[in-house]
């Protein structure tokens, strides 16, 4: 680990749950730091869309640990700190839910549920970080390639995709 001893970390911290809010809250501002940078750097939604999927997908294989603490932790806050990290997470989730609402709004979006479509692209690209390997088959941009491209042409209005029939359909 960092070459410490668990005794002495609370030197540094008073309790478990001080460094879990610590690492939770770090974490946690600097993903929402870096897509706010993305929203103010690139004005096209589909770059922005690009950009936000890279920069999630490197976040969380760089910092993998800390996100799986973010990840899996969060019942063990308490109460007062547990509200303080989920309003770092809705926060995220709104930004993310902005760039998908600009880009329906400009056409450049399919019309879906925002709500639903953020938490869809959160998912697969938290998820990375349980079975990327950095000496795996594939690297880093690779993999940002390939879910720009899973997420995007499930969004966008061009033609030539193809709609799925109403699912009711099947039902019948």
């Amino acid at each position: 680990m960092a070459g410490i001893q668990a005794a002495s970390i609370y030197h540094h911290y008073p309790n478990k749950q001080a460094l879990l809010i610590e690492i939770m809250e770090t974490y946690m501002v600097r993903l929402n730091a870096s897509l706010e940078h993305v929203l103010k750097e690139y004005d096209d939604p589909l770059q922005r869309l690009h950009e936000a999927i890279a920069n999630h997908i490197r976040m969380h294989t760089t910092y993998k640990e800390e996100f799986f603490i973010i990840d899996t932790e969060m019942r063990a806050l308490e109460d007062e700190h547990k509200a303080q990290i989920i309003s770092l997470r809705d926060k995220y989730e709104a930004l993310l839910q902005e760039l998908l609402q600009d880009g329906m709004e400009r056409g450049v979006f399919r019309q879906c549920d925002v709500k639903v479509a953020s938490y869809a692209i959160i998912a697969m690209c938290t998820e990375v970080a349980t079975w990327f390997r950095p000496d795996g088959r594939l690297s880093v941009q690779q993999v940002i390639t390939s879910y720009r491209q899973f997420i995007a042409e499930g969004l966008l209005t061009t033609s030539g995709i193809t709609h799925m029939p109403d699912e009711r359909a099947h039902l019948l």
